[in-house]
């Protein structure tokens, strides 16, 4: 299950990086999830594995692939320790794809603009968001499913309004603690910290301060490593209001779900109220746009085969 609210409940190149660097931890959990979800770079290595392999990375199998032992693709793939060479075998050797190969090097140089959650890379404060700043004038939600069934890839694009002098962030919360959050424009990836006991949030820090009634356009976009299933919907909680939410859902052509539900939750015990059946369209998805919503919680639920 993903869900997000309006509020939002969503080493330097050529040098050696040090064991312990936070820009190494948060490369190599990408990698890793890159090398663990179904897809093209698991099946590459898995390969070279026993038949028997479970839910987890063969460090001997990823190695042949790499041409490098299973020592360095160990700590590599556990946090341990990365040098810029090896992160470029696994480029090479695994014809990671331009897009992901850019995280990995944002990762590595300490971009702002990206940022991955993982285990715990976060840090141990309150939100500072107790109450809302901003409203959310439109706000585009895609959600992409991978061949398994689990969520793969999350886009937002939200046009905010500012509702106080000197706004320079807001915050964007999310169920699950295996992601790589990456602002695509408008602002920055700030800390990663737990918003309660069952969700994580981010703070997004603006490209500029907003004053009263001036607002920002960003996009976000999120890679999950979900690793265990999660409930089979997608869903946008509004805690305050939404002038202009879009939502549409893509599914794999791997795995396709047997029905597909628009759905109405109860905002106060999470509890579905009302669905309609959705239909996929050519292109595997589905879509819905809603003009003005309140203190709702919208989404799709869906069957699988």
């Amino acid at each position: 299950m993903w869900r997000q609210s309006v509020n939002f409940v969503l080493g330097t190149k050529g040098c050696f990086v040090v064991p312990g660097d936070d820009r190494v931890q948060q490369t190599c959990a990408y990698l890793r999830m890159l090398l663990l979800r179904p897809g093209d770079y698991r099946t590459t290595w898995l390969r070279h594995a026993p038949a028997t392999t479970a839910e987890r990375i063969d460090y001997a199998a990823v190695a042949k692939v790499v041409g490098t032992d299973p020592a360095t693709v160990e700590q590599a793939l556990e946090g341990q320790a990365l040098e810029p060479l090896t992160l470029a075998a696994f480029v090479t050797a695994f014809e990671i794809r331009p897009r992901h190969a850019e995280r990995l090097t944002g990762l590595m140089n300490g971009s702002p603009a990206v940022r991955a959650i993982a285990g715990s890379l976060w840090v141990d404060r309150p939100s500072t968001h107790a109450v809302a700043e901003h409203e959310t004038l439109s706000l585009h939600e895609l959600h992409t499913l991978g061949p398994d069934g689990k969520p793969a890839e999350h886009q937002t694009i939200q046009l905010i309004r500012s509702k106080v002098d000197g706004l320079t962030s807001f915050p964007y919360r999310f169920d699950t603690d295996e992601l790589v959050v990456e602002v695509v424009s408008g602002g920055q990836v700030g800390d990663v910290y737990r918003w309660n006991e069952s969700l994580h949030a981010v703070d997004i820090r603006l490209t500029a301060p907003l004053r009263e009634g001036e607002t920002a356009l960003v996009h976000m976009r999120s890679t999950f490593g979900y690793r265990e299933m999660p409930a089979p919907e997608f869903r946008r909680g509004v805690l305050g209001a939404a002038l202009d939410l879009t939502m549409w859902v893509t599914f794999h052509k791997e795995r396709l779900p047997k029905r597909v539900w628009l759905g109405h939750w109860d905002a106060l015990d999470e509890q579905i109220v009302q669905r309609e059946p959705a239909g996929l369209d050519e292109e595997r998805s589905v879509h819905a746009r809603f003009d003005a919503i309140e203190r709702a919680i919208v989404g799709f639920t869906w069957d699988w085969d």
